[in-house]
């Protein structure tokens, strides 16, 4: 996943320098999208809360 990341930013940053947007807009679009990923597979590994025993 780490690798998505990097080539989306360095895409983002070779399209800033370049004045090119639609490469700037791919690399945009790449860590938005891995981060939306990253942010489903966090909320998907919360563990179901456990029954508390009961004390009288």
């Amino acid at each position: 996943m780490t690798t998505v990341f990097r080539i989306s930013l360095l895409l983002l940053l070779a399209g800033l320098l370049l004045g090119d947007i639609v490469v700037a807009s791919i690399g945009l679009a790449g860590l938005c999208g891995g981060a939306v990923y990253a942010s489903i597979l966090q909320d998907a590994e919360a563990p179901a809360p456990a029954e508390a025993p009961f004390i009288a």
